[in-house]
């Protein structure tokens, strides 16, 4: 009997991909709503649209369970899709408290330690009079995914570069934030500081960097990987994520049971989520950056490169009210890890990689993937959804039997793929 389970993020690419490697020959994934069409930009975002589109995709197609592939706002799309649809998830009040990065550190205060922060409105003439840090801090929008709109202000000039900026691009990052407003239970004041409400946070960004991916099932939080994000020099931009991450096992255990303690104060359960934390070892201080209401797809290769099955296969269980079944180690390395290739400057996509370049990429080196994000052509400067401080030309995920394996397949992999800039 076939079991089919709708998709929020879906590409054919992502179909193919889980289907293959998932190992449930009886899963059927079928498009609820499309990457394409929920990265549609213009002056309104269509999130009622988006919502009954997916509601009427999934009654025609038969599904009987939800899931999403993509960060904000597929998150919470298939939030509001699995609540009016009466399917196992979060509930839309629990994922709205951790997308909403300033009510989600209200909620951090209660149960666990938590940097200075305070919320700011970034159109006011004067901004300033709301902020309560001294400098250097950092600011974003309250609402947002991959750093974008993110910056760390060390000055008064800082400040008003970063304003600028956010100015500029926050109503349209935010728009799909409206509806979810309007429609959820939140405490009032909150609800009246509107979508474009930013956040200003003390520095926390000293040490290691992990991410625990986990799930809540029936009330009880459960890790089941650790993956380390490694930064470039600047201290701000993601070089690669690595799996397993090498940490202490007492250092795991403190953020799972901060983890566990936050999750609860949510409410969060049914479904899947990752929370980030900072390790200062030598002030031996743990710092949560975020906690994110949906597994990343960024670690789904490397879960399959070390367990042997990307991680949706937890939320395609759990989705289907099932307790999930996760056994480590089962994968063929024992590392993986996720590059990104990027650029600092601005320039012209002179050359991308071709079909005579992946093929011979696929012969020297079978098991790493790639996935290009630009085009011939392309400015570099017009690409969307990108962090503050550089360019994502390509993903290359590469699993290694260490940290040198991993690191000669990747610089291996950028030299065949050739990209080339004007």
């Amino acid at each position: 009997m076939t079991t089919t389970v709708g998709i929020v993020g879906y590409v054919e690419e992502t179909r193919r991909f889980l289907e293959s490697h998932l190992q449930r020959p009886d899963l059927r994934l079928v498009n609820i709503i499309s990457r394409e069409e929920i990265m549609i930009h213009g002056p309104d975002y269509p999130f009622e649209e988006r919502l009954e589109t997916g509601l009427n995709r999934l009654r025609e197609s038969g599904a009987t369970a939800v899931i999403t592939y993509w960060d904000f706002p597929a998150n919470l799309l298939t939030a509001f899709i699995a609540n009016r649809a009466g399917l196992p998830y979060a509930s839309i009040e629990a994922v709205m408290k951790c997308e909403h990065k300033y009510w989600f550190r209200r909620v951090q205060t209660r149960v666990a330690h938590a940097p200075e922060f305070c919320a700011f409105h970034p159109f006011r003439d004067d901004p300033w009079t709301e902020i309560t840090l001294k400098y250097p801090f950092w600011v974003k929008p309250v609402v947002g995914h991959s750093s974008m709109l993110g910056f760390e202000v060390k000055n008064d000039e800082d400040f008003e570069q970063a304003l600028s900026e956010i100015r500029d691009g926050v109503e349209d990052l935010t728009r799909p934030f409206h509806y979810a407003l309007d429609h959820t239970e939140m405490p009032e004041d909150l609800r009246d500081l509107g979508s474009t409400l930013c956040v200003a946070e003390e520095i926390i960004s000293e040490g290691r960097q992990y991410t625990l991916e986990g799930y809540v099932r029936g009330g009880e939080t459960v890790v089941y990987g650790i993956v380390e994000s490694l930064r470039d020099r600047n201290g701000h931009t993601f070089s690669r994520y690595q799996y397993p991450a090498q940490i202490e096992a007492e250092t795991a255990e403190r953020m799972i049971a901060t983890t566990q303690k936050i999750a609860a104060e949510i409410g969060y359960d049914e479904c899947c989520f990752n929370i980030e934390f900072f390790h200062n070892r030598e002030k031996d201080r743990l710092e949560v950056v975020e906690m994110n209401s949906r597994l990343s797809q960024s670690h789904s290769h490397l879960f399959d490169m070390v367990d042997g099955r990307p991680h949706q296969h937890i939320a395609v269980a759990l989705a289907l009210d099932e307790t999930p079944r996760w056994r480590c180690g089962e994968g063929r390395y024992p590392l993986a890890a996720k590059f990104f290739l990027r650029r600092v400057e601005d320039a012209t996509v002179a050359r991308v990689p071709d079909e005579t370049d992946m093929k011979r990429l696929q012969s020297e080196l079978p098991d790493v993937v790639v996935e290009v994000k630009v085009e011939p052509g392309q400015r570099l400067s017009d690409l969307i959804e990108q962090e503050s401080y550089s360019y994502e030309i390509a993903d290359i995920f590469v699993g290694g039997d260490d940290e040198a394996d991993l690191e000669r397949k990747y610089d291996r992999a950028v030299e065949i793929l050739d990209f080339r800039f004007e």
